[in-house]
Formats: structure tokens, sequence, C-alpha cells
């Protein structure tokens, strides 16, 4: 099933975060492969309504080093 994902960056540092969006390798055991990436700048930015989860997509959301 897919969902849509809201991520918010609700620090208010000036630290940034990032979303990784990652795709599962097909056929099975082929490498992950990372779709975009989501750079929230400062406090109260958010992912546009376009980013979603499914058995075949997952999220990493970490902050920028």
């Amino acid at each position: 099933m897919t969902k849509t994902i809201r991520v918010e960056n609700a620090d208010t540092s000036d630290f940034k975060v990032l979303v990784e969006v990652w795709d599962k390798g097909y056929p099975p055991g082929a490498p992950d492969v990372l779709s975009r990436t989501i750079r929230l700048e400062y406090p109260t930015s958010m992912t546009d309504s376009t980013l979603y989860i499914s058995s075949t997509r997952y999220l990493i959301v970490k902050e920028e080093s």
C-alpha cells in the first residue's frame, strides 16, 4: 500500500535536514537506488505532497553533516 508522507524540519537551530528517498533494487538482490534527496533548510520547511512510501520505497531522514 502506498502512503503519502510529509516531513518537517521542526528544529529551530541552523542545522539542515536531509530526506533521502530510496527505491528497493529489482530484481531482488540488486542494490537499492537513491531516487532523490530533499534538503529542508530552515525551521518549518516541509517536503512537498509528492513524497510517498510503499513496499518498494523507503525514506532516510538525517541531519546534514
